[in-house]
């Protein structure tokens, strides 16, 4: 073990972040609670870069300032912002590269990856179980997927047991 680790355990895990945006970005709560807050402070921070490292200068060709100012879903910042300054084509390219899915096989230690099937920022429908040796691939991964929890297990329009919070204390 190169790093002395020995095991992990994670929660919330975004295996795809390409099929997940549309999640996270649905109109109505998702979209007014969470993806437009961010947004904003995405875009805050974008303006303290451009401030810090362009002396203020919007036509830096670092990233678009303009357009991640003007930005309207966090993918649009993305392709703006995060992928010019580190090098991706766009935001689906930067999905790609880095969303964790793709990697779950180089995964070495047993680690116990744990998310609510009512996740809203989650594709429903995506779970690759297939890629861990339970489900026959080559990754000693855990998965489980509890009916209810919500995400980082905050449910706040329900009461009663939180299915993440009893699995995760098991």
């Amino acid at each position: 073990l190169r790093y002395n680790v020995r095991g992990a355990s994670v929660s919330d895990v975004p295996f795809d972040v390409e099929r997940n945006n549309p999640c996270f970005e649905a109109p109505g709560f998702n979209r007014a609670v969470y993806s437009d807050n961010f947004l904003k402070t995405l875009k805050v921070r974008a303006r303290e870069q451009l401030d810090l490292f362009c002396d203020g200068d919007e036509g830096t060709d670092l990233f678009d300032y303009v357009t991640a100012r003007d930005a309207e879903t966090v993918a649009d910042f993305e392709t703006a912002y995060i992928a010019r300054v580190y090098g991706f084509d766009d935001n689906v390219d930067y999905y790609r590269c880095t969303s964790c899915g793709y990697f779950l096989e180089g995964i070495g230690v047993p680690t116990l990856v744990l998310n609510s099937a009512d996740d809203p920022f989650m594709d429903p429908n995506h779970w690759p179980v297939g890629k861990t040796r339970e489900g026959g691939g080559p990754a000693p991964i855990r998965m489980i997927r509890t009916e209810r929890g919500g995400h980082s297990a905050f449910v706040f329009h329900r009461r009663g047991p939180n299915d993440v919070a009893v699995a995760a204390a098991a």
